[in-house]
């Protein structure tokens, strides 16, 4: 029953300096106040209002056009859409099916060994886990659409509400929940706040192994999010007489869905100015996905990022960063200009002035773009492999020290004396062809004492800017780390690059450009097995 309350501020008179004139203000228990000048009221009654039945019908629910369904809109801040039933109901009322977390069809006895995601022990699920001591580890916490109740019994317009989107309907400065009685079933009507409309849930219990509990007393209600507490748990809305709250519970037992509408907006790349293609992304309203890698590619510019206006006085955005989106949208390349000095059978390079005229190609070799790692390879080897280690290598007999060919001492092989790559043994003289080679150490410690060297974010790429002391040209080189058997190590902490030098007091090495975050080193030594990057020179 609702009571009214009449309060008669000022003895019902509010004082205009123009205008005197009598109000009527009428307060709800909710603490809304409809106002009326008293001059247009001639008589006030009341009415008790004891079941649904008797209240005013609510707004028109719009209808789902793909899949038959009712929905409201709220007028929540998400947007967000509630249908009108639970799945498997028919009318508002209507309790409907129950479904174990991840399921998508009810069933009779609702236990852990019935549990599809589970090995029958309560401590193996096989997907939707986060720490090995609960399964198998995917580190999947929203449920997939193939799993989601909400989905795969309504259609592709629906699914069920993240814990997000449930917090958001039981907030009180958004709904109001009134504890009450529709057509003889217990539960709650929650209204918006914002535009009036309703729902109701009623209070459906849950199942566990062959039993229905609590119906008529509280409801349960699935996310489609996983409890971030074990990956035994999910996490779905709970309400009882006296609350509202969010609550976490077993994933085995059976409690209600409540969908919400699929809304997909479309996140689409424009070059910019650039050539390639790249496909467009589709999410859910609410859903966050990380805006993928750009494949886009622009002569003379680097990529430095995304933004929602091709000028760049939008939104910015960057490779790998989260997104949610409310309406469709496009994202455009930003490019920077860099100082490319020229072109040499289709690669790129920079004259950095130094003194031995030396051009450096702005790539790694299997690069597209100076951020990119590009191709491995062991040293005096002109193709990457996937297993690098001395059986594989193409120099060696299958022993440290029986190197068939660049070896200066008998003790690690058959002598030949030479210690820098023929051109056929270079990766990238035979990649890249022309004039295009692997520098030497020579030129490799030339770089590093010429130019001043910057530890950076290219992109998001971890590297170094080596920028020109005498004409402030620069390149980058990303810290690429090596290969090791079937291994990568230390990509994003250390760069590992390969001249032609062989190392000559160890015919077992060659010699190479280091560097980490605090230090770069030109000269130093590594197993000519092992998979290392390639930047070429251009010399004549």
């Amino acid at each position: 029953m609702k009571k009214l309350t009449l309060l008669f501020a000022s003895l019902l008179c509010v004082a205009y300096i123009a205008v005197a004139q009598l109000k009527l203000y009428v307060y709800q228990n909710d603490g809304t106040r409809t106002e009326f000048v008293a001059s247009t009221v001639d008589s006030i009654a009341f009415s008790t209002i004891t079941d649904s039945t008797d209240q005013p019908d609510d707004p028109i629910k719009p209808v789902d056009p793909t899949n038959g369904h009712e929905y409201v809109d709220l007028g929540l801040p998400s947007g967000t859409k509630w249908a009108t039933c639970n799945v498997g109901a028919d009318s508002p009322e209507e309790y409907g099916d129950y479904f174990a977390w991840a399921e998508t069809e009810p069933k009779s006895y609702y236990e852990w060994s019935t549990y599809k995601w589970c090995n029958g022990s309560y401590d193996t699920m096989t997907k939707y886990c986060t720490s090995s001591s609960d399964g198998t580890v995917d580190n999947t916490t929203t449920l997939d659409l193939s799993d989601d109740a909400a989905y795969v019994n309504w259609g592709s317009s629906w699914r069920m509400p993240t814990e997000a989107e449930q917090n958001e309907l039981r907030n009180t400065s958004y709904t109001t929940w009134i504890l009450t009685t529709q057509n003889g079933v217990k539960g709650y009507k929650v209204t918006s706040k914002i535009n009036g409309n309703s729902i109701f849930l009623p209070a459906a219990g849950y199942r566990s192994y062959s039993d229905l509990l609590d119906t008529g007393s509280s409801g349960r209600y699935w996310s489609c999010s996983l409890s971030t507490s074990n990956s035994y748990y999910a996490n779905y809305l709970y309400f009882d007489s006296y609350n509202v709250d969010g609550d976490y519970g077993s994933r085995g037992y059976g409690r209600s869905v409540r969908p919400v509408l699929r809304e997909i907006f479309t996140l689409g790349f424009d070059a910019n100015g650039g050539s390639g293609s790249m496909s467009a992304v589709e999410l859910d309203r609410n859903e966050s996905k990380n805006i993928p890698a750009n494949t886009f590619t622009r002569h003379g510019y680097r990529f430095i990022g995304w933004n929602t206006t091709a000028d760049g006085t939008g939104t910015a955005y960057t490779e790998g960063q989260t997104i949610s989106l409310t309406e469709n949208t496009t994202l455009y390349a930003q490019w920077e200009k860099f100082n490319i000095t020229g072109t040499a059978n289709g690669h790129d390079y920079v004259d950095l002035g130094l003194p031995s005229g030396t051009l450096w190609a702005t790539c790694n070799v299997g690069a597209s773009k100076p951020e990119e790692f590009g191709d491995y390879f062991a040293w005096g080897e002109t193709e990457p492999k996937e297993e690098y280690n001395l059986s594989t290598y193409k120099w060696c007999e299958g022993s440290y020290y029986t190197h068939t060919k660049y070896c200066t001492s008998s003790t690690y092989g058959k002598v030949d004396n030479k210690t820098t790559l023929d051109l056929a043994d270079d990766a990238a003289n035979a990649n890249w062809g022309g004039s295009w080679r692997m520098p030497t150490e020579a030129e490799q410690d030339e770089l590093r004492t010429e130019c001043t060297w910057t530890w950076t974010t290219q992109n998001g790429v971890k590297g170094y800017e080596v920028t020109s002391k005498s004409n402030g040209n620069s390149i980058f080189l990303p810290a690429a780390g090596y290969r090791d058997f079937s291994d990568m190590y230390d990509a994003g902490f250390n760069g590992y690059y390969w001249s032609s030098s062989l190392y000559t007091d160890d015919s077992g090495g060659a010699c190479r450009l280091y560097f980490d975050s605090s230090d770069v080193s030109s000269g130093s030594y590594g197993r000519r097995r092992r998979g290392v990057s390639v930047r070429p020179v251009l010399a004549e």
